[in-house]
């Protein structure tokens, strides 16, 4: 015969009901209703979790492109940003979500290819100051203005020509669209409801 803390002996019901687990009917409702609080809960839940992600994929390039600008005016000397190959080497492509280099331009080429590993661009001696690996899968990066592969800040960091646009999208397409602006100034903001952005 078991005993509560007082000592006193515990009745045989409440010492059957303390031993009871859950009946098979109780835990069939637990994970009925599971189920269900799932099912209702994933769209909303994946969509909010798509969405958090390309803010935070905007984000980084926000902070890249301000790193880029800054270094440009700072050090006097321009600074790009182009899309990368698997290796560190500009790559040519439209398409971002292979990556990008941030790197100093002394000889104005914006190009840049480190073969040697030594984070300095072979030929002009720029330094390599930041390598962005792949995207997600299932994300795309795109630019609008020219060149669509590439962004040069001058050595007063400011940006060339026409405005710019970065685009991120994911299989939502557009209506789940993220993207920033950059202005000729130099200036960087996040895309509004008046900025078109557009998914390949």
């Amino acid at each position: 015969m078991r005993r509560d803390m007082r000592g006193l002996r515990l009745p045989d019901a409440d010492r059957r009901h303390r031993m009871a687990g859950f009946s098979l009917v109780e835990l069939l409702i637990t994970v009925v209703v599971l189920g269900l609080l799932a099912a209702l809960a994933g769209p909303p839940l994946a969509q909010w979790l798509g969405d958090q992600r390309l803010v935070a994929l905007n984000n980084l390039l926000a902070g890249d492109l301000q790193r880029a600008r800054g270094e440009a005016a700072r050090m006097r000397r321009a600074v790009v940003l182009c899309t990368r190959t698997t290796a560190l080497t500009c790559s040519g492509q439209a398409a971002w979500e292979t990556g990008w280099l941030v790197f100093e331009d002394p000889d104005g080429d914006r190009s840049c290819a480190d073969a040697n590993n030594d984070a300095r661009c072979d030929g002009d001696n720029g330094r390599l100051l930041r390598v962005q690996p792949a995207l997600p899968t299932g994300v795309s990066l795109r630019k609008t203005g020219t060149p669509a592969d590439r962004m040069r800040f001058t050595d007063t960091g400011t940006a060339a020509f026409f405005n710019h646009r970065y685009t991120f999208c994911d299989s939502r397409g557009a209506v789940a669209a993220r993207g920033l602006v950059l202005a000729n100034t130099g200036r960087i903001r996040l895309a509004g409801a008046g900025d078109t952005l557009t998914c390949p």
